[in-house]
């Protein structure tokens, strides 16, 4: 890893913790087997998952329990979306992988095996375990590779499988203990102050609660539940009001806002 790229990693830790989302990193495994016994442990309470990534490993966990969002890109993956987006369902991305290989991971597939080809085979013999038994009836140079390819492709499966076993799961918090927190924003000024988000600083400032309000500019009501104010900001030469809502489930906190 460059030097210039390690030395971001603690901040980005930094700052997720003052965002109060939990930072969790388990020596010797994976973070993708850790998302994909998250994903699992999750299913097993009826709980849905979105896991935000634009990894195509991670493509083989999705279900009806289990989208995934690059948020880069926007692109939302559900069982249909992996179908139409690979030609192939979720429960055989791991066989599609293992035949096209993963760049990223380094893992080599079959010599010029590409995605259709790859999509090609498991739609019309169903698996790679089904390929690899009718190897010898594909012709072509695709299919003399995959031949010369044989040895290899068990441990190429192994390698681009997520891995969501019993041994990983005994590693990997209960999900309870994993709820996001409120977030520090003691801490989250100190930061954005010291990297200058300035940005940051200023959406900060605009919405952090305690902080003693202009009467001039501040009016509170009281109704169904939550606290509402109306903060009046001029930009550009124009008014708008900017509202921020907090629930509050108390009496008193109510009376605090």
């Amino acid at each position: 890893m460059p030097d210039d790229l390690a030395r971001q990693l603690e901040p980005i830790r930094e700052a997720a913790r003052a965002l109060g989302w939990p930072v969790l990193e388990i020596e010797g495994v994976e973070a993708d087997d850790v998302i994909g016994t998250l994903a699992r442990a999750a299913e097993r309470r009826g709980v849905r998952t979105v896991i935000s990534t634009g990894d195509k490993d991670l493509a083989q966990l999705v279900d009806e329990h289990v989208t995934l969002v690059n948020t880069m890109s926007n692109e939302k993956l559900d069982v249909a979306g992996v179908v139409a987006k690979f030609g192939v369902r979720p429960d055989r991305i791991v066989d599609y992988l293992t035949l096209v290989g993963d760049a990223v991971d380094n893992v080599p597939g079959v010599e010029k095996v590409g995605p259709k080809t790859a999509a090609k085979w498991l739609q019309q013999y169903g698996s790679l375990d089904a390929i690899i038994a009718n190897a010898e009836k594909i012709g072509g140079v695709a299919g003399e590779n995959l031949r010369k390819a044989l040895p290899w492709l068990p441990t190429a499966r192994t390698l681009v499988t997520v891995k969501t076993d019993d041994g990983i799961a005994a590693l990997v918090p209960h999900i309870d203990a994993l709820l996001a927190q409120p977030p520090d924003e003691n801490r989250l000024r100190e930061l954005y102050t010291r990297w200058e988000f300035k940005s940051f600083l200023k959406e900060l400032g605009a919405a952090a609660p305690g902080a003693d309000p202009d009467p001039a500019a501040l009016t509170g009501e009281r109704a169904g539940g939550h606290a509402v104010s109306h903060r009046t900001e001029r930009t550009a030469g124009e008014t708008r009001p900017n509202v921020h809502y907090e629930t509050v489930l108390t009496e008193s906190q109510l009376d605090a806002w």
